[in-house]
């Protein structure tokens, strides 16, 4: 209590503590001030009140017995009160101010966070004034900062946004804020929209009361997320419509061993109700329900049993079995990364029956071909025995060992004395071609000088050309070294050559045999200047029992086994056969036989 003086004139115990003097009397004698201190306004306040006539508060931190406290001193002007003229006490509020203090922290502490997060958020409060925003809401709605910080209205901002055409166009805005504004005094759970910007994206907003009055609003950028969304969709989608229109069965398990996913085919495929299957059943489940389509002898739950294994070996593997009602599958099983097993069924029934009947027609077609290669031999050998015969019996006719002949009878001779050559001629080339079939065919090597070879050859050929008014070359240097091979197979590819030749040139044409060796091997080549083979069946002639289309020479006649039976010579050489030709110009006919020239060198060698 003070007195008109403004001096302390009573006081309790506690303000004696408050400063630091033993009793009252001892406080009050000395005139201690509570908020003396450095600033020495305890007696102004009293001042201030009383000249104004109404009580005065302030507040301050003062030390009591060592720690610093927080009072809330009040001075109020007694009317009436005699001798008192003033009252004042101090309140301690040392424990509000920390809790305060506390407070404060905890509410920066959250502003930081909310600065930090990638979120908008803003707070509006009762005054529909703005309160707090973090940068995200700044930048995602694109304001100005300055004039964020001079705290605008809630209406102000949304036609700041409107002005600038960053927000939705509304049919009524003064309506739309209108309800906004409403949302102040009448939300009371959260509310959420979503809006779709005019520049493409699109955020979502939560709006929620504040416990202390006002609005909490939070927005999210999900323009992102809802692209990645559709995308996503899309492709589940794709995925989907692809999988159900697969003729292969597609079926995966889940590490829990439940059916996670699949499509009409594997139904299809193991007969299985799809109304079951959307049910995630177990794979033990599948099997049992499959049961009729396994086979198995007596032991089901062994077969079972390794069924149920196999779903948990995440091995990579593939295979076919036989379903008992004789379907042929075909599967394939692949672990994928989040522990599943993909399994994948296809029917090759079809494709197996055809495959296993081309087989057996492949295999009945080989057995026909070599009991006909045998026939062809066990004939050919059969009719050499009374040909030899006749052939023989013809030449004693034709050298005129028993008596003469006359001129039509010695014509006869020799008539029938060419066709039995020619015929035994054509039962050799039968017989070469069906020991090269059956593969009996064995080639006799030898080192060959090959120009020795072809000077004989060419020998051999040397009347026939005459006969038929034909000239006949030979080029082949004299140094050409050797080679490995058949020369009886050799000679006789290029007799038959040869006489392919003079069959279809013309009187006073020319037929040329070379030889020459080049990089790619022995390079043999017979040109003639005769009538020409078509190109469309260059390809064609080289078939048994095929001949050229322009074979219009009555003398060029034959059974068309000449070139097959060189080709046959040349391949087993591992030599090459090929044709070029010209209708009205010529033929040549060439094939290159590979050679080791380490081991073939020239003669001299």
């Amino acid at each position: 209590m003070r007195g008109p003086d403004l001096s302390i004139v009573y006081c309790n115990d506690a303000y004696a503590h408050a400063v630091d003097q033993p009793t009252p009397e001892a406080a009050i004698a000395e005139g201690s001030e509570i908020a003396g201190g450095p600033m020495g306004w305890g007696k102004d306040l009293a001042e201030e009140a009383r000249d104004g006539g109404a009580g005065r508060t302030r507040s301050t931190y003062v030390v009591m017995g060592g720690e610093r406290c927080m009072l809330e001193i009040t001075e109020s002007p007694l009317v009436g009160g005699g001798y008192w003229s003033m009252a004042g006490f101090a309140i301690d509020c040392t424990d509000q101010d920390i809790a305060r203090s506390e407070l404060a922290r905890h509410i920066a502490s959250h502003g930081e966070v909310l600065e930090s997060l990638g979120t908008g958020i803003v707070v509006f409060g009762p005054d529909t004034r703005l309160q707090f925003y973090n940068i995200a809401f700044a930048r995602m709605w694109e304001y100005d900062p300055e004039w964020l910080r001079s705290l605008p209205t809630h209406g102000e901002m949304l036609e700041d946004l409107r002005a600038r055409r960053a927000y939705p166009d509304q049919a009524d805005f003064q309506a739309f804020k209108r309800q906004r504004m409403e949302l102040y005094t009448s939300l009371i759970a959260s509310q959420e929209e979503v809006i779709y910007l005019p520049d493409g994206r699109t955020f979502r907003m939560v709006i929620n009361p504040h416990p202390l009055g006002g609005l909490l609003i939070t927005v999210e950028d999900v323009t992102d997320r809802l692209t990645l969304e559709r995308s996503y969709n899309t492709l589940i989608a794709v995925q989907s419509e692809t999988l159900d229109h697969l003729h292969e069965g597609v079926v995966v398990f889940g590490s829990d061993s439940r059916l996670k996913l699949f499509n009409p085919a594997y139904a299809r495929i193991w007969k299985l109700d799809s109304r079951m299957l959307r049910g995630e059943p177990r794979i033990h489940e599948i099997i049992d329900a499959s049961q009729p389509l396994f086979k198995y002898d007596d032991n089901w739950e062994a077969l079972r049993e390794k069924l149920l294994s196999g779903v948990h070996d995440r091995t990579p593997r593939t295979g076919r079995f036989e379903r008992a009602d004789g379907s042929i599958l075909d599967f394939s099983v692949v672990p994928l990364p989040d522990g599943a097993l993909l399994f994948s069924y296809i029917d090759v029934t079809d494709s197996v029956t055809v495959q296993r009947a081309l087989r057996e027609r492949n295999d009945a077609l080989l057995a026909a071909d070599q009991l006909k290669s045998e026939f062809v031999t066990n004939v050919s050998y059969e009719l050499r025995t009374p040909l030899n015969t006749i052939i023989g019996f013809t030449e004693i006719l034709s050298n005129q060992y028993f008596g003469s002949l006359n001129e039509r009878q010695g014509e006869y001779t020799r008539g029938v004395l060419e066709a039995s050559q020619v015929l035994l001629a054509l039962i050799d080339d039968i017989l070469d071609l069906a020991l090269i079939e059956s593969g009996q065919l064995e080639l006799e090597i030898s080192q060959i000088n090959i120009h020795a070879m072809l000077t004989q050859m060419t020998t051999l050929v040397q009347d026939k050309a005459r006969k038929s008014e034909i000239a006949l070359e030979l080029e082949c240097p004299e140094d050409i070294g050797t080679m490995a091979g058949d020369e009886r197979r050799l000679k006789q590819a290029l007799f038959n050559l040869v006489s392919n030749a003079i069959k279809y040139t013309p009187k006073g044409g020319l037929i040329r045999i070379s030889a020459l060796r080049t990089s790619a091997g022995l390079d043999f080549a017979v040109t003639d200047t005769g009538i020409g083979i078509a190109e469309e069946d260059q390809a064609r002639v080289m078939g048994r029992f095929e001949r050229g289309s322009s074979d219009r020479d009555e003398r060029a006649r034959g059974m068309g086994l000449g070139l097959a039976l060189v080709k046959s010579f040349i391949e087993l050489h591992d030599g090459q056969l090929s044709i070029a030709s010209q209708v009205g110009e010529g033929t040549t006919v060439r094939f290159v036989i590979p050679v080791d020239d380490d081991v073939e060198n020239a003669p001299d060698q």
